[in-house]
């Protein structure tokens, strides 16, 4: 199986704690269409770190919440980003919103995906892939349906991870099949033995550790195609690239 890499843009209003979640957001959310956004300094420094480092690498995709291109700084980034050959963009919501985390609501899901997708893609022209990333990972099956009408072909927002499985009652295989049963490719995110594997699990004590290992492993054979192969997503965010003062990188393979 091979590997797919991709990078969220989330910044820190973005936390579900800050913003997003209807109960353990600071901040409610109470319309999905934010504005006024601006980057915070560290995101800044991080998408500059990214950059240095993504620089003649693999093919990534960066996941941008739409609201983000509202600030001139932080669009600056992405432009240079959009000058590289290995770069390309999906979509990971307009103001992160974590939707399933809600009510359903088909109609404004739909408003959010069609306004979202506009948007990122007119930026992005031929970079644009038509993949979605749910923010927070939050994703039910009566989503799958307005995913498919607005034209994503690709979904990457299923961890399916035993200890996050149990938070969702065991209800990850219907979402999949939700997902997969409207033409949508799934490709769930990397997990280890002993749960997630991507995203915060890359800090988390002891799922680092365990982290670490299956992304060096997996990362041996990465794609730039995951709507033509079989493969598992490997995500982390580009906040991460504050860690280490500065110094972290992703722990894929060195061979790449």
């Amino acid at each position: 199986m091979t590997a797919w890499l991709s990078v969220d843009t989330d910044d820190i209003v973005h936390f579900p704690s800050n913003r997003g979640h209807p109960n353990r957001s600071s901040q409610y959310m109470d319309e999905w269409k934010t504005s006024g956004y601006r980057a915070s300094e560290k995101l800044l420094q991080a998408t500059d770190r990214f950059i240095q480092w993504v620089q003649d690498g693999p093919e990534i995709t960066v996941f941008l919440i739409a609201e983000q291109l509202d600030c001139p700084d932080f669009r600056i980034r992405m432009e240079k980003l959009l000058q590289m050959p290995n770069i390309v963009f999906g979509c990971h919501g307009w103001g992160h919103r974590c939707w399933s985390a809600w009510p359903e609501d088909i109609e404004s899901f739909s408003a959010m995906l069609s306004t979202s997708r506009d948007r990122i893609s007119d930026f992005a022209g031929n970079s644009w892939r038509p993949r979605f990333r749910a923010p927070a990972g939050y994703i039910a099956k009566w989503m799958a349906a307005p995913l498919a009408a607005a034209g994503f072909n690709l979904d990457s927002s299923i961890n399916p991870s035993r200890w996050v499985n149990r938070k969702m009652e065991g209800d990850w295989m219907s979402v999949k099949q939700s997902i997969e049963g409207i033409g949508i490719i799934e490709v769930p995110w990397l997990t280890s033995v002993i749960g997630p594997a991507c995203g915060p699990a890359l800090s988390l004590f002891p799922f680092a550790i365990f982290a670490k290992r299956a992304w060096r492993k997996h990362s041996l054979r990465i794609t730039s195609n995951p709507e033509n192969e079989k493969c598992v997503a490997l995500y982390w965010h580009l906040l991460d690239h504050n860690r280490k003062e500065g110094n972290w990188n992703p722990p894929i393979s060195k061979s790449q």
